[in-house]
């Protein structure tokens, strides 16, 4: 009620400047014994010498908090305690009877039993549950309730102790207009209001004509409304008093004291109560930050953990729903899932897709990008049915900027039973000042079921949200980057395998031209001529085959074992002998076609271009020297001569072994036959295979020799044009096989339906399409069959059948044969 004050009181007011009195309660003059108290009187008029101490208060460094001064001696020797604050450009001072000397004492004492009570508590509740009892104890109240605020204002009794006989209000909900805002404005400015007789009357306050309105916010003995009258009449209630609980700086409750029967309290006792209450706060305060503490440790531990290993994460769906269930349990949900590229991923209990995209268009959350929460999806989504309708909570957490991708999470219908203490739909009421909403008139416990509402979202709930999206952006800010350091990365790697390709390709194609540059030989026909360099081309695949899928079979003993298969017979016996050493790529393109020189003599003019010719290949690895020493000789063959003129092997001796290799090579005409021991550095090995080893082309070429393919019923599966119609030509012609070409799989397929194939050559890749279905069907008929590839072992294909033989491309017609004898001897 402005410009009225409590009766147990009185109050002046001077102002700032002059200290001359502009306010005083019409109480004052009985009150302080001033019969002749005018407007416009001083400070010292008024209250004597005491007015250098009531000046000397710090009730200017704080504007509107009061300065408290106990005992204050008056001029008419009333002795008074003192109140002071500012507002505006006044001070104002209020006056109450000094506090018994016995009661500081006795204050002191409960004081410390109250502290005592609510010292080390486990929990809000029982923390709450001891101050009820205390403080009633402490203060001598009927009732004690602590009542807390709802985040709408509404307000629950979540402690209560009172006098035996009373009805309880423990539990019971009030509505939020029985605390407007402006008495909680009131509740949150000064943190005790205390009235010592609600049936006493105001009493008005004298003022100087034209001042504004003042200002009493501040004031213990402000005069009270009304409605607030009217309200503890309602309840039978003549005294009370509430202690302000702020908790974080927000008014959290309040601690509500009322007494059935006049109750007044010196300033002695509310300041005593006044910090009890911020104690209380303090240990609400401080259980619920030691409740965060534990919920942000948890909660950086995951968050931690959940930037920690998205390191490489295949996808941020994948990767999300993995750790959701986690998620659940932090932040307490029923299900949720992943709105991720207009696709839903869902865990535990959640809407289907179709109702989250309704869901997600009544929020709006793509334009807004700001998390969205309701404890209502019917309330708040009006037209909005869910298929399930048990979730009624949900909120919607965006994952970045600009997209639709958010995490979804959902709470269920919690069904509660709320007792409001009276109708909470109250109405309002006409009265000569217009429209007033009456304080309720009986406080009989009104029942509400209510449906539809799931459990409240928390302010720890949207700290924990915000956090979790900060987690996931940052989460997506990282797989974006490292998919900018791979395709920069993968770029840079091409470019090098380009560069690499090309270097490549330059020294093929020079090596190339090499073999094909040197003259034929006198005598030689243009068919054998393109024999040889045919079989020269294949020996440098052979080699490159080797160099480039070099595992554990790429050695010597490989290179020398696939030059030589076609020769080793009954009637030529050729013998390799020598540590299993591997050799670099360089050794091997050289060597491959040293060893193919040789072997070309050998059959065309040494050892083994007669019977009972042989061949002996042994070489050795000396660690003193460090160098490797390989011998080739000839025995058996016909009479040995030097040549007239040097001839590609020739070249090679005397300058790639020298040259490329930095070995040394020395050649012997003897008359028993041809020899050849050539060093080379250690430079060109690589490693010795593990003992008891067996290389890949000693494994597909253990036997090998001649073989009939007359009357064999041959399938060719090729779709290179040039190669088919060379090995329908060999095969069919040359050897009198039946030859069935196939361009696509299911040409192949057809031929297989129509005719009996006894052996088949698969090239690996038909189109761009694998030949495996082909290979499956061959092998569950049980025919043999082998594979022509250029992409080397790296097919799957070849690695669903590692015991078919591989021929290499380019390959010559002579080692197709040999092959497809070998398979037909193992048919056998």
């Amino acid at each position: 009620m402005p410009a009225h004050i409590q009766p147990n009181g009185c109050l002046l007011a001077f102002s700032e400047s002059g200290h001359c009195l502009t306010r005083f309660s019409e109480n004052a003059a009985v009150g302080l014994n001033l019969p002749a108290l005018r407007i416009g009187m001083s400070l010292g008029e008024c209250v004597g010498a005491a007015e250098a101490s009531i000046l000397g208060l710090p009730f200017c460094k704080h504007v509107g908090r009061p300065a408290i001064c106990f005992d204050v001696e008056l001029p008419t020797g009333l002795r008074r305690d003192v109140t002071v604050h500012r507002t505006g450009d006044e001070i104002v001072i209020e006056f109450e009877a000094p506090a018994p000397a016995r009661l500081h004492a006795h204050l002191a004492a409960q004081q410390r039993m109250v502290l005592e009570c609510l010292r080390d508590p486990a929990d809000v509740r029982t923390l709450l549950e001891n101050a009820a009892t205390a403080l009633r104890e402490a203060f001598d109240y009927d009732r004690v309730m602590i009542y807390r605020f709802a985040p709408d204002w509404s307000g629950q009794v979540v402690a209560e102790d009172r006098k035996d006989g009373l009805e309880s209000f423990l539990g019971q909900h009030f509505p939020a207009s029985d605390m407007p805002v402006q008495a909680r404005d009131l509740y949150r400015w000064l943190l005790i209001r205390v009235i010592g007789d609600a049936l006493l009357p105001s009493v008005a306050l004298v003022e100087e004509a034209g001042l504004a309105a003042l200002n009493m916010s501040f004031m213990h003995l402000r005069g009270i409304s009304h409605v607030h009258y009217e309200y503890l009449a309602n309840l039978g209630v003549r005294a009370s008093m509430f202690l302000s609980l702020i908790v974080d700086g927000a008014l959290w409750g309040l601690v509500i004291c009322h007494h059935y029967t006049p109750r007044g309290m010196f300033m002695a006792e509310r300041i005593a109560a006044k910090m009890l209450g911020e104690y209380l706060a303090l240990q609400i305060m401080g259980l619920n930050r030691s409740r965060r503490l534990s919920l942000v440790r948890d909660a950086h531990l995951f968050f931690s953990r959940l930037i920690r290993d998205a390191s490489g994460t295949a996808g941020l769906a994948h990767y999300t729903h993995g750790h959701l269930p986690e998620l659940l349990k932090l932040l307490p949900c029923d299900g949720g899932g992943l709105w991720k590229d207009r696709q839903w991923h869902m865990s535990g209990l959640a809407l289907p897709e179709a109702d989250i995209r309704m869901l997600l268009e009544h929020a709006g959350t793509a334009t807004t990008n700001q998390i969205w929460y309701t404890d209502s999806l019917t309330r708040d989504c009006p037209g909005f049915a869910p298929t399930v309708p048990d979730l009624c909570g949900a909120m919607i957490i965006p994952v970045w900027p600009e997209q639709e991708d958010c995490l979804i999470l959902f709470r269920r219908e919690i069904i509660q039973t709320v007792k409001w203490g009276g109708d909470p739909a109250g109405t309002y009421q006409p009265c000569f000042r217009g429209p007033r909403f009456p304080p309720r008139s009986g406080f009989e416990v009104w029942t509400e079921e209510v449906h539809g509402r799931s459990a409240s979202w928390t302010a720890d709930d949207l700290e924990l949200a915000a956090q979790y999206r900060s987690a996931l952006m940052e989460v997506v800010a990282r797989a974006s980057q490292q998919k900018l350091q791979e395709r920069t990365q993968a770029e840079a790697m091409q470019r090098m395998l380009n560069d690499e390709l090309n270097h490549r390709v330059r020294n093929i194609l020079a090596v190339i031209r090499s073999l094909v540059s040197r003259l034929p030989e006198e005598g030689d026909t243009a068919a054998s001529y393109r024999e040889i360099i045919g079989k020269r081309i294949h020996a440098f695949a052979n080699a490159h085959d080797l160099a480039v899928g070099g595992k554990a079979g790429t050695s010597l003993r490989d290179l020398l074992t696939i030059e030589l298969a076609p020769y080793r017979t009954g009637t030529n016996p050729v013998s390799l002998s020598g540590p299993d050493i591997r050799l670099n790529g360089r050794a091997l393109t050289f060597l491959a076609l040293l060893f193919h020189e040789l072997t070309t003599n050998a059959v065309k003019y040494g050892a083994l271009s007669v019977p009972g010719g042989d061949l002996q290949v042994t070489w050795q690895q000396d660690a003193p020297s460090e160098s490797c020493a390989i011998r080739w000789q000839e025995r058996g063959g016909p009479p040995v001569r030097p040549p007239e003129r040097s001839g590609f092997g020739s070249l090679l001796i005397d300058r790639a072994i020298s040259h490329d290799l930095k070995g040394t090579a020395s050649r012997h005409f003897d008359p028993e036959g041809v020899s050849l021991d050539i060093r080379l550095p250690l430079a060109a090995i690589v490693e010795r295979l593990p003992a008891g080893a067996l290389s890949s082309a000693e494994k597909r070429n253990e036997e090998s020799g001649p073989a009939t393919l007359k009357d064999q019923s041959i399938l060719v599966l090729e779709d290179e044009f040039i190669i088919a119609m060379e090995l329908e030509d060999v095969l069919g012609t040359e050897h009198g096989a039946r030859v069935h070409i196939a361009s696509t799989l299911q040409a192949a397929f057809d031929i297989l339906n129509n005719h009996a194939v006894d052996l088949a050559i698969l090239d690996v890749n038909i189109d761009g399409e694998s030949s495996l279905p082909v290979a499956r069907a061959l092998s569950e008929r049980g025919i043999p069959f082998l594979f022509a590839t250029g992409y080397g072992s790296a097919s799957s294909a070849i690695e669903a059948f590692p015991g078919v033989p591989v021929l290499a491309k380019p390959y010559t017609m002579s080692s197709v044969v040999a092959a497809l004898g070998n398979m037909m001897r193992r048919g056998a």
